[in-house]
């Protein structure tokens, strides 16, 4: 080391150390105190419904807004005890409830000095909101039988249908398929909510309790508040047609891993220049076969060349005219 550097090395940490205490006086004498914080607020509505949004907008004066829900996990008197709060973003918050019940709602608002975020000030308000479980809206049903799930429609506002097949593929092999011992799971937007079955005084467990997805259930949906509603859930099996000739030449069932209500009946290369020919087939008393919405009783004439046909067959429920099942036919050349 030389002399100049012997003697720039002192200096310069001297004149470090003067700019930063020239630092500290400026930060400190531009930190303004933390402002009285008020922790104002406007709430959509305290009396609610499970899964009703509540939004609180904050008014008032704050750093940092912070809400404590006052359900599980987040009640400010448990705050020591790993219970939280949520952290406001630009003003307003919003929650729903999943479980019934009153819950004291704590906003907290926190002000700061502008120095290092120091000398916390905070003000504090509470209030309660009623939240009320009257969910008895079935809003889906469906069962897996491996390896599909079958998802029941509506019908209209009670009444619900589950569509199965005779047989479905699995690995790319027809495996008849079993109605009975299938579990169902209800969709109702709470979890909170009883359903009993076909006037059993035990509420339905997805875990134990088994149907026959060919059959017909009454449920009896039961709120907590007491609220209820009755639907219907019709469990039908998708018709087929056998023996189905065109001609003299008898057709092959194709069936669709991926939509149960699709079946194709394929025929021989030769057979679509055939014209039209007589379609004789068998099927169950309670379906009808269609072609373009009219009707095809075994006998009829058909023609394999013919485009943009529309092939239904349409099972009816005996209980109930608007419950259907329908398959979507098509006919299609032998690869």
């Amino acid at each position: 080391m030389n002399i100049i550097q012997r003697v720039m090395k002192p200096a310069m940490a001297a004149l470090t150390l003067c700019l930063m205490a020239v630092g500290l006086v400026a930060c400190s004498s531009d930190n303004e105190e933390a402002r009285t914080p008020e922790a104002a607020y406007q709430i959509n509505k305290t009396a609610l419904e499970v899964n009703e949004t509540m939004e609180i907008t904050f008014t008032g004066v704050a750093d940092q807004v912070v809400v404590f829900t006052g359900d599980d996990m987040h009640e400010y008197v448990k705050r020591a005890e790993s219970n939280t709060g949520f952290v406001v973003n630009k003003g307003v918050f919003t929650y729903a409830y999943r479980t019934p019940g009153t819950y004291t709602v704590t906003v907290i608002a926190s002000t700061y000095d502008t120095y290092l975020g120091e000398n916390q000030k905070i003000d504090i308000k509470e209030f309660q909101v009623t939240v009320e479980d009257n969910t008895c809206t079935i809003e889906g049903i469906s069962a897996t039988v491996n390896p599909n799930v079958y998802i029941a429609e509506a019908v209209n506002d009670h009444d619900w249908v589950i569509c199965t097949p005779t047989m479905q593929l699995n690995n790319g092999r027809e495996v008849k398929f079993k109605t009975t011992g299938q579990r169902i799971k209800f969709d109702m937007g709470t979890d909170n909510a009883q359903i009993f079955v076909n006037g059993s005084e035990t509420a339905h467990d997805y875990n134990k309790s088994k149907y026959d997805l060919s059959k017909t259930y009454q449920l009896h949906v039961v709120a907590p508040s007491g609220a209820s509603r009755d639907y219907t859930l019709y469990g039908m099996v998708y018709p087929e047609l056998t023996k189905v000739k065109v001609g003299d030449q008898a057709l092959t069932l194709v069936r669709n891993a991926y939509y149960q209500d699709m079946l194709t009946y394929t025929y021989p290369a030769l057979q679509e220049t055939a014209g039209p020919l007589k379609l004789t087939y068998t099927a169950d008393a309670d379906a009808v076969f269609y072609a373009d919405g009219v009707a095809m009783p075994s006998g009829s004439d058909i023609d394999l060349t013919k485009e943009n046909v529309e092939y239904t067959l349409v099972r009816t429920n005996a209980e109930n005219a608007a419950v259907t099942a329908t398959t979507r036919v098509f006919f299609a050349p032998a690869e």
